[in-house]
């Protein structure tokens, strides 16, 4: 597996994820970004600090040794980790907004759902978004590019919030609308922006990458 690294020193790795790849074994036991770090550098402590999901692509984190692994995840317990998205959405999106819900996720069949308050499991969800650009696809009809900040960060939130706002992502094949495209591709959901500052001895490091295959390109 060929994978791009954004930066790596003798703490962390900077890497990007392809669409479709695991994070981590799973029982597919296709391969996956953890294994095939830990293989290109030759170091079995190679951390997951945090996960996409599946079909989704994008810029992750990893950590190199142990001492690394428990800063980074306490930055991300602590919502210190800024992650930016972009994402393909039908329909033509307000210029921005706030999308707040409550998702209970379902682990039996791996989905998550919009629910009222009340009900027993359910977590807030709440996300900011605004639209970079909008175009009338031959094909596709109204489509929209959307840039995403996460607030909180639940089981399959992007999707579910913004099926449920009436602009299903493009190739979501669990919560959005089941089209033939004349290209196959994963979700239109990539993981363009991450932030963070690992300790006091160091500035805050930023790291932006606009997805560049189908459905993006559309609006090149």
């Amino acid at each position: 597996m060929d994978i791009k690294i954004f930066f790596e020193d003798n703490d962390i790795i900077v890497a990007l994820k392809p669409a479709g790849v695991p994070v981590q074994p799973d029982k597919t036991g296709d391969k996956d970004m953890l294994t095939t770090l830990c293989e290109m550098t030759n170091n079995n402590d190679i951390g997951l600090i945090h996960r996409l999901d599946r079909p989704v692509g994008g810029i992750m984190v990893f950590s190199k040794n142990k001492k690394t692994e428990a800063k980074l995840s306490k930055l991300m317990s602590e919502n210190n980790i800024n992650k930016t998205y972009m994402a393909v959405v039908y329909g033509k999106t307000p210029k921005d907004g706030t999308m707040t819900d409550f998702i209970v996720k379902n682990s039996r069949l791996n989905t998550s759902s919009i629910v009222d308050s009340n009900v027993k499991g359910s977590k807030k969800a709440v996300l900011h978004y605004e639209t970079v650009a909008f175009k009338n696809d031959s094909e596709l009809g109204d489509i929209s590019l959307v840039k995403i900040k996460l607030e909180t960060g639940r089981h399959h939130q992007i999707r579910v919030q913004f099926a449920n706002a009436g602009f299903p992502l493009l190739g979501d094949q669990k919560y959005g609308i089941k089209t033939r495209t004349r290209k196959r591709f994963n979700v239109a959901l990539f993981s363009c922006g991450l932030s963070f500052k690992l300790d006091n001895k160091r500035e805050v490091m930023d790291f932006f990458y606009m997805p560049k295959d189908y459905p993006f390109d559309i609006f090149n």
